[in-house]
């Protein structure tokens, strides 16, 4: 991957994504791997600021379990950044949004820059802020498939680059963190996804174009982080493929795009409920290290 060294249940009516993240991408899915980190004190006053950018992914609305965000968006009530900020004792300003882009133009509060900008005149990124989390770039690779790959890379790193300096300078005290997309594809050569989970039968479909998206979105990812003096947390190894859609019920982080287990999430190929905790998790251990 080209990226810096980082049952049977009787199947239930499948529910639909409010929006697939990629027409590409939607065939395909992620994650796996509890690690827990310490939680603050019971009852103790939140030890800082803790404001989430970025797009469906840490969004995770669904029908029933939706609460306004701070940029007007429906969020879930369990979605990363709530369970982030509970694990950590941080005051949590969630700017996610469905939809969200870092460079293509789309609605203010569904674009990194507007987000960034309706934080700032809320007060939300300031000296007290301790994290801030970006989780961004899908949509983007999705609108915009029909450009090369270089001059995609080109826009992503401009524009995130550009984001991330803004919020190091707006929030000086603050970690702040870019955060990576689950394994969509297998590593193997055949590299495979499991778009159907339904009554435990998950076959394994030949994915290739989408492992060859998925590593250019890695690629920009990583590269961004890392010129803007950000971290980027690499979640491949944790949210492997066989740990996302591939998994057994009840088990998966992310679910399939025809899902039958339906209590487990709120959008189809997007994070399950478990998804989302092993997201806060691992983001929580990361910050915890200071990396």
């Amino acid at each position: 991957m080209p990226v810096p060294a980082p049952r049977h249940p009787a199947p239930a009516t499948p529910r639909r994504t409010r929006r697939p993240l990629t027409l590409a991408l939607a065939s395909v899915a992620a994650a796996a791997g509890l690690v827990a980190a310490p939680a603050g004190p019971a009852g103790a006053a939140p030890a800082g600021g803790y404001v989430a950018f970025g797009d469906s992914f840490p969004a995770n609305p669904g029908p029933g379990d939706e609460v306004p965000g701070a940029g007007g968006c429906p969020q879930g009530r369990g979605n990363v950044g709530r369970l982030l900020a509970g694990t950590l004792n941080l005051r949590l300003h969630d700017h996610t949004c469905n939809g969200s882009t870092a460079f293509m133009p789309s609605q203010p509060q569904k674009t990194l820059r507007g987000q960034i900008e309706a934080a700032t005149a809320a007060g939300h990124l300031n000296g007290a802020t301790r994290l801030v989390t970006v989780f961004i770039g899908a949509n983007d690779a999705a609108q915009a498939g029909w450009a090369p790959a270089p001059a995609q890379d080109a826009a992503f790193h401009e524009a995130v680059v550009a984001a991330l300096r803004d919020i190091r300078a707006r929030a000086p005290r603050a970690q702040v963190k870019l955060i990576g997309y689950p394994e969509l594809t297998s590593r193997d050569d055949r590299h495979f996804a499991c778009p159907v989970n339904v009554a435990g039968v998950a076959p394994e479909v030949p994915a290739a174009p989408v492992h060859v998206a998925e590593a250019q979105l890695q690629h920009r990812q990583a590269a961004a982080a890392a010129a803007a003096g950000a971290h980027f947390v690499d979640m491949k190894d944790v949210a492997h493929v066989r740990a996302g859609m591939c998994a057994p019920d009840g088990e998966r982080l992310v679910s399939a795009v025809l899902d039958s287990d339906v209590a487990q999430y709120n959008m189809t190929n997007h994070l399950t409920h478990r998804g989302s905790r092993v997201f806060a998790d691992v983001i929580a251990v990361r910050y915890h290290r200071g990396d």
